[in-house]
């Protein structure tokens, strides 16, 4: 009697359990590991790209921010002492020779020389409109302009003479100066046209007594300085502003922006009324910056005219009177980048890893797609390679290894829920006179017979299996019985249909072991011995028969009474 190994029972899913429906749940199929691992590594991607594009976005806003910055503090270099050498010129106009010698003694020759040497200055600084010398009562003595061809034209005393409209600026102390608020023109009570922007600076006439004896007064052509400020900004994505200390735009973007103080239909163009968060911020500190839905602001407050002299500056905005105190002249210089400027600077990084993102996502579908078929091609290998290493390959059944594994699960699952079943061993009888009278493709063509009788007898709801244990031997699993004889049915109606069989005139029968579980025995070893065993006693007795190990139990008897 030969003996049988025992294996271990196995978890994994084998070529027999497929059959049977006992495995496991079949693996992902191509398309959803496709799609779950493209979907992964694609929102990875997505999310390292959103990252890329944050920061190159977040990069170009500082880029534009640091411009505006560097724009402002220009502006602010560009002011620095521009105005000191007007200072320095109505300081020396007003101690100038001639001029005291026409306080000493009044004589009325000495104004056309004073008159030239104005007409000298104007016509060498290039940058002052007019030049004034007023009496104590703040009438014109002396004024020296530029005519429409740019040739400097003398007015004396009594000749078209105009009163001084700040009469205040005549309480100055000697080497004190007053300078007026940046604003335009105004020749016969009207606004030139087109504009000049105008600063007024002016120093006290002092006699050889100290007294107070009038004012040289000096117009200077800010024009020019609002053109050098307006140029920091061609080149750049800035836009340069200067701003009084009422909020009024003397350089802006847009021409209507400007002199909102002297224009009553621009009376509502400050930073007060279009930036008030920004003029918020520009009340509270001296330099700043601001973003806001319009866009990014940089802010310096500054004073051009920085002297070791008392300043009285006249108020924001135009206003006639001159400050009672010393307070120096103030101004705001702004760099401004419009939220269009952000928003297209964006769109260049938003268009390049957008399309970047598009490439790397067909590489990245291309590439799974490869791995999914690479993995699901050697994951069909490894099937193919298990099913045939638990197949038999002549007939397709479970070979001996699978059947083995498959009766030792039959074995845990019959006892969790107590129930019966039967191991068979089928040997053929007359197999090899046939192999070897008629040839090996005629033995194969019976067991491919055998085969085919013995799972069209498998019971499909109860989990059965058969399956080619040997060279001319078969093996034979019988579930859930509800009592022996229905083994017996089972198994003498394959004995009949398997002896039905004409080979030539030769015929085959089959003897037919069976062991109970757990009527004869409880483990899988004990079992096959005890099979194995009944089919010898059937050949013994005459073959083409079926033989039970031990006597079947009687009706009524319990399936649990082990064989002893």
């Amino acid at each position: 009697m030969r003996t049988f190994a025992q294996h271990s029972p196995r978890t994994s899913e084998s070529a027999t359990d497929r059959a049977d429906g006992d495995g496991e749940r079949a693996p992902l199929s191509a398309r959803w590991l496709f799609l779950l691992t493209y979907a992964l590594l694609a929102g990875v991607l997505v999310v390292l790209l959103v990252l890329v594009w944050q920061w190159q976005v977040d990069s170009l806003s500082r880029e534009l921010d640091a411009t505006a910055i560097a724009s402002v503090e220009e502006q602010e270099r560009l002011l620095e002492n521009k105005l000191d050498y007007v200072v320095s010129d109505v300081l020396t106009l007003s101690r100038q020779n001639e001029l005291q010698r026409y306080l000493e003694g009044g004589d009325e020759a000495l104004l056309d020389r004073i008159a030239r040497e104005y007409a000298a200055r104007l016509r060498y600084s290039g940058l002052y409109q007019q030049i004034r010398l007023l009496d104590a009562r703040g009438r014109e003595r002396v004024r020296v302009e530029l005519d429409a061809e740019g040739t400097p034209r003398i007015i004396i005393a009594g000749r078209g003479a105009e009163t001084w409209f700040d009469t205040a600026a005549l309480a100055l102390n000697a080497n004190e100066i007053y300078v007026s608020a940046l604003d335009l023109d105004v020749a016969e009570g009207r606004i030139a046209r087109p504009f000049v922007p105008i600063l007024r600076l002016a120093t006290p006439v002092i006699d050889a007594a100290g007294r107070n004896r009038g004012l040289v007064v000096i117009h200077y052509l800010a024009g020019r300085l609002l053109e050098r400020l307006e140029d920091v900004g061609r080149g750049n994505p800035t836009q340069p502003m200067l701003v009084n200390c009422e909020g009024y735009w003397l350089l802006a973007p847009e021409a209507e922006m400007r002199w909102g103080f002297m224009l009553p239909e621009r009376a509502r163009q400050r930073m007060q009324v279009r930036f008030p968060r920004v003029w918020q911020e520009m009340a509270r500190v001296d330099r700043g910056e601001v973003r806001t839905a319009a866009g990014f602001f940089a802010f310096h407050r500054v004073e051009p005219l920085r002297v070791d002299y008392p300043v009285h500056s006249a108020p924001c905005g135009g206003g006639a009177t001159m400050s009672e105190a010393v307070l120096p002249l103030q101004w705001y210089t702004l760099a401004f980048v419009p939220r269009a400027l952000y928003e297209r600077a964006a769109m260049t990084p938003t268009v390049v890893i957008g399309l970047l993102g598009l490439l790397l996502l067909g590489v990245l579908a291309a590439a799974v797609q490869a791995m999914v078929a690479l993995y699901d091609n050697r994951r069909a290998q490894l099937l193919q390679l298990e099913r045939m290493a638990r197949t038999d390959a002549l007939t397709g059944m479970a070979n001996r290894i699978a059947f083995e594994e498959r009766a030792t699960l039959e074995i845990e699952r019959a006892a969790r829920h107590r129930r019966c079943f039967a191991l068979c061993v089928i040997d053929l009888d007359g197999f090899k006179a046939i192999n070897d009278t008629q040839g090996h493709l005629a033995g194969d063509a019976v067991l491919r017979f055998v085969a085919e009788v013995l799972v069209g007898q498998l019971r499909t709801t109860s989990g059965d299996l058969a399956g080619r244990i040997g060279g001319d031997e078969f093996g034979l699993l019988l579930s859930e019985l509800p009592d022996p004889e229905t083994a017996r049915a089972i198994l003498e109606d394959i004995r009949r249909r398997i002896a039905a069989g004409d080979w030539e005139g030769q015929r085959v029968s089959a003897s037919i072991g069976v062991a109970l579980y757990p009527h004869d025995a409880g483990h899988l070893t004990e079992l096959f011995q005890l099979a194995d065993a009944a089919m010898y006693r059937a050949k013994s007795a005459g073959k083409d028969r079926v033989m039970f190990a031990g006597a079947p139990p009687r009706a009524g008897q319990p399936e649990t009474q082990a064989r002893t």
